[in-house]
């Protein structure tokens, strides 16, 4: 049995998508929109120039088994990794969607509208989307897999998405688990925790 004080995980986010959202953030929408793009970024593949970092590919390259999103974003950067032939496709990792309103108006920027329903997620807005509640439950679930892969494996790597890796992180603190490094909240971005 390995000891605990072995054990890794790597919290990693996806490669940039086609449809990045940073390029609308600037785009006078209405709320219904807003949901609209969100739909289409939930099947987004990658975009071709999204290379992993060498970094990022060798902490991923490091872990003994990779567990993964099944948006398209996450598993195909599994591939891009190289990691298809040891990863766990999982929809538990998958991001908490973003919610909105169907109005039609008013416009705002694509940031605007995206920064104050997920400000409103946090207290409890939810039409069209995952509650926070529930986002918090399933991150405990994730928790749970990824503490049950890394004590089997040792090491282990989530191909994940951004909040859904922040609550996760939070999951994972709780359970005892350190912090030991992370490099930013960029495309390919990772933490690394250990116990």
């Amino acid at each position: 049995m390995i000891a605990e004080e072995n054990m890794q995980i790597v919290l990693m986010r996806h490669g940039k998508p086609e449809l990045d959202l940073d390029a609308c953030k600037k785009e006078w929408v209405s709320p219904k929109t807003v949901g609209e793009i969100v739909k289409r970024y939930e099947t987004a593949a990658l975009s071709s120039d999204s290379i992993p970092p060498l970094a990022s590919k060798a902490i991923a390259g490091s872990c003994a088994i990779a567990l993964s999103s099944n948006l398209p974003r996450a598993t195909l950067s599994i591939e891009r990794l190289g990691l298809k032939d040891r990863a766990v496709i999982d929809p538990e990792f998958r991001e908490s969607d973003l919610p909105f309103l169907e109005w039609k108006r008013p416009k705002l920027s694509f940031f605007s509208w995206a920064l104050i329903f997920r400000l409103l997620w946090f207290f409890g807005f939810s039409q069209n989307g995952e509650s926070i509640q529930d986002a918090k439950i399933r991150a405990q679930k994730c928790a749970a897999s990824l503490c049950d892969a890394a004590a089997k494996h040792s090491s282990a790597v989530l191909l994940g998405h951004g909040i859904i890796n922040r609550l996760i992180a939070r999951e994972l603190t709780g359970l005892g688990w350190q912090k030991v490094q992370r490099t930013s909240e960029d495309y390919w971005s990772f933490s690394i925790y250990e116990k």
